[in-house]
């Protein structure tokens, strides 16, 4: 334990130096209470030690202190003499206030008493000037009493001027009724002005006069024009009244004069002061028309003030000048070369009206001066539009026109050929058509055969094949190829596509070739060649040889303009641009064939029948034009052959003629599928009510075929004839031999009935026999319709028996029309399922694989 001493050392340590004591025991101890007494003592010594410490210390510091208190006290004397300085300061402040407002209100007084002064003296302006306004107005009113137009117009404009600058009285009562006052007086002043023009330029639409005077007496005042005049500028009126009379004028005058009618045109007449229309005159002329508006020009600008006259022309003259041109210069241009020097003639009318109107500064002259620029092309498009009018014309009218016209061309082949050499074993020339080889197209055709939508091919144009029907049977198999194809066959050989050996060659004749050059020291066997000499004859209508009229006389008025005779005349320009002509007409022509030769049921082979025939002239007429021009004296660049470019134009017209027979072919080829898909494929050939649509679909199939001869018969060539009905006859039998052969099972009944059915096409075998020099006929069928000989085959397997269909194939020629798959098919068809089928099935393929 501590002692009690070390305690209050410890104690009072904390309390005056806020210590801890070092030692552990001292901190952790306990203070006994008999510790408390020597404590307290303790206590009270240190309270006295630390009393007289302070007093020593205030002791020490006492002369500093009582200065500090002396600088206190003066401190807040200072601040009491602030504060009343401060006091003073706001009551002076105060008086201030009520100074300056004394002062603003002096001043607010006296500004107000300024403006009173002010307006009493704007006011006494004021009233001074509507006093002088009215004073003014009542001089208008005695001007205009006394129709002294200019004086009462120079005081009305004072009075007016004098108004507008009232300032802030322009919304009083006062000045809207000297406003209203100067409106009336405006009023009266214009009406009398109209009285004035209406005296002075007066227009009787009745009579059809105009009476136009210089002065008019309304009572003792002498008005005159010129007055009248300056009365209306000064208005801002003339523009009004010039347009009004304007107006009159050429209702009155103007138009009717420039108005051609049934009975020829008014006279114009004028005496002194009035012009005016009457009666009819006979010359109509276009110079008499010209003469007639230069007077009327002349007598307007004489008779009227510059300041009318030049106004009224710009209004007068844009209509006058528009109704001239389109009803009797544009007219006037010929469309031909003839009356050149009649046109020349109002031609010089028209400059010479065209300087009139310069001089006397009237407008119109630029109008008249463009259309003079303008008339090599106006009338090369006078020309253009005769020319189109006319193939528009000749197209409806000529189609109406048939004549005959004969082809006849000339081929150098070989004796051995089979046109070369007739079934008698003789030369012969006769009517049946000729052709190359099958893999080489004749030189008579613009391209080579191609095989149709159907897989037939059309045939050559010009009849026979290389070979007879009892041709070798590589032929027929070559021809027979692709029967089994179906697809879309290609109309009209296409827009514009000209390549040949993509487009299927039409039936109809094309161009004559040229016949070979034998060049010296070439020889050739005369025994191994002859020349084939085909004449056939075909219909056209009377269009080509109009159409190629117009093209000719376009030509040669253009070559005429080129002369040095018509260097000096005004449409000689436009002479070069008359070789568009001829494209123009034949694309109006190929515009309007369809519509012209619809009403015809072989309007499309009519249209490619004139289409040939037009190429072909156009070929002869270029030729033509190229030796007369090796005689011309005209330069080379201006001669036709140099400027014509219709070699396009031309292959455009056969592409056209193509396209017309290949929509024709196709929808007949439709029509005929069509009638066929009624029968249903002929699978209930034996069933009714099936049975009786099959016996239906084949007599209108055939009907059908024979209608369409008909109705071509007349218009094509036999050779193109017997090549179109080929096609169609080849689309038939193509069907039927594949709706026979997706048949899985034929019945002996149906085979009979399938067997009549082609028995009944067969019939219009008919139509393709032709006669022989020796008298007898020959069956040309098989040329023309590439797979007729294998649908005879057809017909004889459907009555056929197992063993003639085997032999056939064996030792006959039917593997030369059909392949193998397509009898093994038939014959699964025909017979039912036995061990003589199986075994003619295998010999048939061990024949197939053997070939």
């Amino acid at each position: 334990m501590p002692s009690d001493e070390e305690l209050r050392s410890a104690i009072l340590e904390h309390v005056e130096h806020g210590g801890y004591p070092d030692s552990e025991d001292v901190a952790a101890a306990e203070l006994p209470p008999s510790a408390l007494p020597g404590l307290l003592e303790a206590i009270a010594r240190a309270k006295e030690d630390v009393k007289s410490e302070i007093r020593e210390i205030s002791r020490e510091a006492a002369p500093d202190v009582d200065g500090w208190i002396a600088q206190a006290k003066q401190l807040q004397a200072d601040i009491e003499r602030s504060r009343a300085t401060a006091h003073d300061i706001v009551q002076q402040a105060e008086t201030g206030k009520a100074l300056r407002a004394s002062a603003g209100d002096a001043s607010s007084k006296v500004a107000l008493l300024e403006k009173e002064l002010q307006f009493n003296e704007t006011l006494s302006a004021t009233l001074e000037r509507i006093r002088s306004i009215s004073g003014i107005l009542d001089n208008v009113q005695d001007a205009a009493v006394q129709e002294q137009m200019p004086q009462a117009l120079e005081q009305l404009d004072k009075a007016n001027d004098v108004l507008a600058h009232l300032g802030p009285f322009k919304t009083t009562r006062v000045v809207d009724l000297l406003q209203e006052r100067a409106a009336q007086m405006t009023a009266a002043i214009v009406e009398i002005v109209t009285e004035c023009w209406d005296a002075l330029l007066a227009v009787d639409t009745a009579v059809r006069q105009v009476t136009i005077k210089d002065e008019v007496q309304r009572g003792e005042v002498q008005i005159t024009i010129n007055a009248t005049v300056e009365a209306l500028s000064k208005l801002n009126l003339l523009d009004k009244f010039a347009s009004r009379f304007s107006r009159d004028f050429e209702n009155t005058i103007l138009s009717p004069r420039l108005s051609p009618g049934d009975f020829g045109v008014p006279q114009i007449l004028s005496d002194g002061d009035v012009i005016r229309i009457s009666g009819h005159m006979g010359d109509t002329s276009v110079p008499a028309a010209l003469s007639d508006l230069q007077y009327i020009i002349e007598y307007l600008s004489t008779r009227l003030p510059s300041s009318v006259s030049i106004p009224l022309s710009e209004k007068l003259m844009p209509s006058a000048m528009s109704r001239l041109i389109s009803r009797w210069l544009e007219p006037s241009v010929p469309t031909t070369l003839n009356g050149l020097q009649d046109f020349q003639n109002i031609l010089s009318h028209v400059l010479i009206l065209a300087d009139t109107t310069g001089d006397l500064g009237w407008a119109g002259r630029a109008e008249l001066i463009d259309w003079v620029d303008r008339v090599p092309r106006t009338w090369l498009a006078k020309r253009k539009e005769a020319a189109l009018v006319n193939v528009r014309r000749v197209c409806f009218r000529g189609v109406q026109t048939r004549k005959q016209v004969e082809r006849v061309e000339t081929q150098t082949i070989s004796r051995g050929d089979a046109l070369a050499v007739t079934g008698n074993g003789t030369d012969d020339d006769w009517n049946a058509g000729w052709s190359d080889d099958e893999s080489k197209p004749s030189t008579a055709h613009p391209g080579p055969e191609t095989q149709n939508a159907d897989g037939e091919e059309d045939a050559s144009a010009w009849g026979f094949d290389d070979e007879e029907p009892q041709a070798s049977s590589d032929t027929q198999q070559q021809r027979s190829k692709g029967d089994d194809a179906d697809g879309a066959d290609e109309e009209a050989w296409g827009w514009g596509d000209e390549d040949a050996s993509a487009q299927a060659a039409p039936p109809l004749p094309a161009r004559k070739p040229k016949a070979p050059v034998v060049h010296d020291g070439e020889t050739r066997s005369r025994a191994a060649e002859r020349e084939l000499t085909l004449r056939e004859h075909y219909t056209i209508t009377g269009v080509p040889s109009s159409i190629l009229e117009i093209i000719t006389q376009a030509v040669s008025d253009a070559e005429t303009l080129a002369q040095p005779d018509f260097s000096a005349s005004p449409i000689a320009p436009a002479g070069a641009g008359l070789y568009s002509i001829p494209t123009l007409v034949l694309a109006m022509y190929r515009a309007t064939a369809a519509s012209c030769y619809s009403k015809d049921p072989a309007g499309n082979m009519l249209i490619y029948n004139d289409c040939t025939r037009l190429s072909e002239e156009l070929t002869a007429f270029l030729s033509e034009q190229k030796q007369r021009d090796q005689s011309s004296d005209l330069p080379p660049s201006a001669r036709p052959s140099t400027r014509l470019r219709l070699d396009p134009d031309i292959a455009a017209i056969e592409s056209f003629g193509k396209r017309a027979y290949g929509k024709e072919m196709e929808s007949q080829r439709t029509i005929l599928r069509d009638l066929l898909d009624t029968a249903q494929g002929f699978s209930n050939s034996t069933i009714h009510p099936f049975a009786a649509e099959c016996d239906n679909a084949i007599s209108m199939t055939v009907d059908r075929i024979r209608e369409v001869n008909r109705q071509w018969k007349d218009v094509l060539s036999r050779s193109a004839l017997l090549q179109s009905l080929g096609s169609l006859l080849s689309t038939v039998t193509n069907k039927m031999m594949n709706d026979i052969k997706d048949m899985s099972d034929i019945s002996e009944e149906e085979s009979k009935r399938l067997k009549r059915f082609c028995d009944e096409i067969s019939k219009l075998s008919e139509l393709y026999m032709q006669e022989r020099p020796d008298g007898e006929k020959a069956d040309m069928t098989g040329v023309y319709t590439p797979n007729w000989l294998k649908f005879q085959y057809l017909a004889e397997i459907l009555e056929s028996s197992l063993a003639d269909i085997k032999w056939m194939w064996t030792e006959g020629e039917l593997k030369l029309e059909f392949e193998a798959d397509e009898i093994i098919e038939l014959i699964e068809a025909l017979f039912a399922e036995s061990p003589h089928r199986r075994s003619a099935i295998a010999e048939i393929r061990r024949a197939s694989r053997g070939r």
